[in-house]
């Protein structure tokens, strides 16, 4: 008798009720051992649900790797969302949770959506997991999530489900009863006796693939056979029945997931691979069409049958298969599979010109990943390729790999030493040159000396520096990074414009514009905000022209406190909301901490705690993913936060950390900060004798150079000091300097703080922004809320930056953050 099971599916009546409530949900949770036909079910529920279907299948742990096949989906509804998403990598810290969610949050769902997580029980992520629960509870009422699993679906489902958030779908909806094992079997052209029925319920326990493939073994032998395992009931009913030639190509086409019939025809270059998946498809079950992604899934109990089958191949034939695989990637420019595929393959020699070509892009998600690479790939491959160890070796410096870092320079120069074309040895040589400048960060003439050998030895511009490598490491000021030692801001300043242009030249522009930052911040730090503001003009010409985002976000960041020293607040809001909106234009958000620590410090002067981000005001620095290089102005941030709220002992336990980490480089900025709340701190504690000592400290690095700034800044805390320190002979001059420029200064700044009250403010808003502001808060997105409000998204979007500018903010997460508190 022939049974045509493959062309079969059984519809089951519950089985159908449940999944029928798939659009009553934002997420639907299906959970059931492998085999029990959860990915079929999803399918045929959602074939006629008139929407549109966005499926993903899961392949292993890696939340990169998901992030990836993420963005990838979203690419078909929204690609600069998904540019976005992707620059952002996986959300791992508060800052880039919220803006993922808010990238998401402003895509325009005009269909029901609904995106499909197959499979998702090889991941299990903790940021992945908060992701999807952040999602579901913001995102547009026209998405609903499906997670297929095998295992629970994080710890929250249950308290999800009763808020009503999610549906949950467990195995039992998906076991056969004796009386519909017996409706499939009749469906396909066999009629079961009673006791046979019994005997395969009681063997199978309604599991649909072992009734399926039992159902091909009684077709054959006209019986029910209990086999010892599902193996060798696929061994028997399925794979021994196929033509050698179709073996071969299963055997080819098993290391995907997943594939596309283009995918066939290059890893199976027999040029019959339409008609393999034609056979396949007419005689298999186990292998599914997705109209939806016009891809071929084949099921997770057959490929992994296959994958045992292509490893008694023996590993020349599964070597073969793999770097196939890797080829395939590669010339669709996925590195990163490509990558991991070559590596499988033992083929390191394919996977270092895969990283070169990639250009070492991949984020720190992939940082343990990229050291087992290079640490397994033998010495001899890694020789052949200076080009790939000079970019692991710049992604190194930036992953804080230090020591691993200065290994792999060296390694890369002997290599390089070897290379016969002189002209060649001598770019890759100045290309070294360049990188192992990063080492003598922040000694800027020491940085200078390389870069200059590097200008001597590069032939045309390097090939290893781009617009998204920011020069800054994402600190919002140049100062900051370079104010190495007391009295040298002058030659410091005078060391970067000089070399800049040669720098230039060969980077193709990266840091462009850094010299006339740095210049502007040298006038403004001694209190000449005139000529600040005149150079700071001079650096947005370069930058912007070499897309450089890290040095456009210092130079609004200074405009910012130039505005905020003129008292000057609309412009401060308006720069402000400036930086967000750089960002999002540019598509670079891996620099939204710079943003997020510039609102923070300008929050901070103001004594508006409430609107300086949650991480921040929490002190939790190592819970961002801020590069050390910034750690030091975090503090100066976060020590800010201490002393307005009133935690002088905690200001003073913390004064040795924060100097510990200003030092490191060193970081004079920082140091000059922490001394000065050191000392406000002690004077608010009535130690008069210890806060002068704090202070001194802090004069004693700034006066050489004259840098007021952070005494201004901080005037109304160390007012009294300063009269104190004023009598000593030494620092006269340089106090007087800071109360001139302070008593200018101070009713500006307790005018602005007056007037930014964020109870007053929100009490300005009109009924109709009062209501689109509360229903951000409710965790609406801008197409639920104009759905809501029966308006147009447009009208959402105007309402919105009417709000951020009466309230002083630039983001959705903030006005929640307002309105939830004020309630």
């Amino acid at each position: 008798m022939r049974v045509d099971a493959a062309r079969i599916i059984y519809k089951r009546k519950q089985l159908s009720q449940v999944l029928a409530g798939i659009f009553e949900y934002p997420l639907t949770v299906v959970e059931a051992p492998m085999g029990y036909g959860k990915t079929t079910a999803v399918k045929e529920a959602l074939k006629d649900g008139e929407a549109n279907v966005l499926w993903q299948t899961l392949t292993d742990s890696s939340d990169s790797g998901f992030w990836r096949g993420f963005c990838r989906l979203l690419k078909q509804i929204d690609e600069s969302c998904a540019a976005g998403l992707a620059e952002l990598g996986v959300p791992t810290d508060s800052v880039f949770m919220d803006a993922a969610l808010e990238l998401i949050g402003n895509v325009e769902f005009m269909e029901r959506t609904v995106i499909v997580f197959d499979d998702y029980h090889l991941l299990m992520s903790k940021d992945v997991e908060q992701f999807i629960e952040g999602l579901i509870k913001t995102a547009s009422p026209n998405l609903h999530i499906i997670i297929a699993s095998r295992a629970a679906f994080g710890e929250n489902t249950t308290e999800l489900s009763l808020k009503g958030f999610c549906q949950i779908i467990g195995k039992t909806s998906f076991e056969f009863t004796r009386d519909e094992i017996v409706d499939y079997y009749k469906l396909c052209g066999i009629r079961l006796k009673p006791e046979e029925a019994a005997e395969l319920c009681d063997y199978t326990e309604g599991w649909v693939s072992a009734l399926y493939l039992s159902l091909l073994n009684f077709a054959r032998e006209g019986r029910v056979e209990r086999q010892a395992s599902l193996t060798e009931l696929i061994e028997k009913t399925v794979y021994r029945q196929y033509p050698e030639e179709v073996k071969e190509f299963l055997l080819s086409i098993c290391v995907f997931e997943s594939f596309t019939l283009a995918q066939a025809k290059v890893v199976w270059q027999q040029g019959n691979a339409e008609a393999m998946v034609r056979y396949l498809m007419a005689n298999n079950a186990f292998i599914k069409f997705d109209r939806y992604n016009k891809t071929y899934h084949v099921h997770n109990i057959f490929t992994s049958y296959l994958r045992e089958q292509l490893e008694r191949q023996g590993p020349e034939c599964r070597q073969a298969v793999l770097r196939a695989a890797g080829n395939w990637y590669a010339a669709g420019g996925d590195y990163i599979d490509a990558m991991e595929f070559f590596y499988q393959a033992g083929d390191f020699d394919q996977l270092m010109l895969a990283f070169e070509l990639d250009n070492g892009s991949t984020n720190i998600g992939h940082k343990e990943k990229m050291i087992q690479y290079f640490t397994d790939c033998p010495e001899e491959t890694r020789g052949k390729h200076p080009t790939a160890c000079l970019i692991y070796a710049r992604k190194l410096f930036v992953l804080q790999e230090r020591q691993r870092y200065a290994e792999v320079c060296q390694k890369a120069g002997v290599y390089i030493g070897k290379i016969d074309d002189e002209k060649t040895r001598n770019h890759l040589l100045g290309e070294l040159e360049l990188i192992k400048s990063f080492a003598k960060y922040n000694d800027l003439s020491a940085m200078v000396e390389h870069q200059a050998k590097a200008y001597a030895l590069i032939d045309g511009p390097s090939k290893l520096f781009g617009h998204k490598n920011f020069f800054t490491f994402g600190s919002p000021s140049v100062l900051y990074m370079f104010y190495r030692q007391s009295g040298m801001a002058e030659q410091t300043v005078n060391c970067l414009t000089e070399f800049m242009p040669r720098y230039g030249l060969i980077t193709s522009g990266h840091g462009a514009g850094a010299e006339y930052v740095l210049q502007a911040e040298w006038h403004f730090h001694r209190g000449d905000f005139e000529n600040a503001g005149i150079v700071i003009h001079k650096a947005i010409q370069p930058a912007r022209s070499t897309r450089q985002i890290a040095i456009l976000l210092c130079i609004l960041f200074l405009q910012i406190r130039l505005a905020f020293i003129d008292g000057d607040l609309p412009s401060v809001w308006k720069l402000l909301r400036q930086m967000r909106t750089e960002v999002e234009a540019y598509g670079q958000y891996q620099v939204v901490h710079t943003v997020e620590m510039s609102e923070g410090f300008i929050y901070a002067l103001l004594r508006q705690e409430q609107k300086i981000p949650a991480w921040i005001a929490a002190g939790n620095l190592q819970e961002s993913r801020l590069y050390v290089l910034n750690y030091a102005f975090f503090n100066i941030v976060y020590g800010k936060v201490l002393l307005n709220s009133g935690q002088y002992l905690k200001t003073l336990g913390l004064t040795g950390q924060f100097l510990g980490v200003a030092d490191l480089f060193p970081n004079l900025i920082g140091r000059i900060y922490s001394h000065i709340y050191e000392a406000a701190a002690y004077h608010r504690l009535k130690r008069h004798q210890e806060a002068q000592a704090a202070l001194r400290q802090a004069m004693a690095i700034a006066a050489p150079d004259q840098f007021i700034l952070p005494f201004v800044e901080n005037g109304e805390e160390i007012a009294p000091i300063l009269d104190e320190l004023e009598k000593e002979e030494a620092y006269v001059c340089f106090v007087a300097s800071i109360k001139e420029t302070y008593v200018v200064f101070a009713p500006k700044l307790a005018a602005m703080q007056a007037a930014e009250q964020s109870g007053e403010a929100i009490a300005s808003l009109t009924p109709r922004e009062r209501e689109v502001a509360e229903l951000v808060a409710d965790g609406l997105s801008n197409q639920a809320i104009a759905r809501k409000l029966i308006v147009e998204e447009t009208t959402v979007k105007k309402t919105l930056q009417n709000i951020y500018a009466k309230l002083g903010i630039s983001s959705r997460t903030m006005l929640a953050r307002l309105i939830i508190e004020q309630k």
